[in-house]
């Protein structure tokens, strides 16, 4: 219909269409119904997806754009995805976390700290990974891991990494 080329449209300026296809994929996968009827199953799909949504953002993005039958269509997915990545600053977020662990505001924390807490906390890396972040970040024999490189390589788009 006239309706659905026109959000695909209006979405297509704000996303590559491979983007949109592994949005469509997700959101298929995850709400076969083709409508979330619940903030939990958005947050669900937006995790998928990298995103990290606060569950106070979820709440407010599934009031704003759900239909009046209480659900979110993928038309208005892409709507909520587009607002959250206007938003989210995940450099800044991941730089204020390693600040936490820099009390004294040096710039870096010590690779064994962290080895630490990338193998301790959230999604635990292997020795391994850690190994090979170290050596891709040049950390030398001080053991100085300064997190805005850190931050910088973690945030590169894939494709520029080489």
């Amino acid at each position: 219909s006239y309706f659905i080329c026109f959000i695909f449209c209006t979405m297509s300026k704000n996303f590559k269409e491979e983007e949109i296809d592994n949005f469509r994929q997700c959101f298929q996968l995850f709400a076969p119904q083709g409508f979330v009827d619940t903030p939990d199953k958005l947050c669900f799909i937006m995790r998928s997806l990298s995103m990290a949504p606060t569950i106070a953002e979820l709440k407010r993005y599934f009031a704003k754009y759900k239909k009046d039958a209480g659900v979110v269509e993928f038309d208005d997915f892409l709507k909520i995805v587009w607002e959250h990545r206007s938003t989210e600053n995940a450099p800044n977020e991941i730089s204020a976390a390693f600040q936490n662990y820099d009390t004294q505001r040096l710039g870096y924390i010590d690779s064994k700290q962290l080895r630490y807490i990338l193998t301790n906390t959230g999604e635990k890396l292997t020795d391994r990974d850690v190994d090979l972040i170290l050596r891709e970040l040049n950390v030398g024999s001080d053991g100085r891991v300064f997190y805005d490189n850190l931050v910088q390589m973690l945030t590169q788009p894939l494709a520029g990494r080489r």
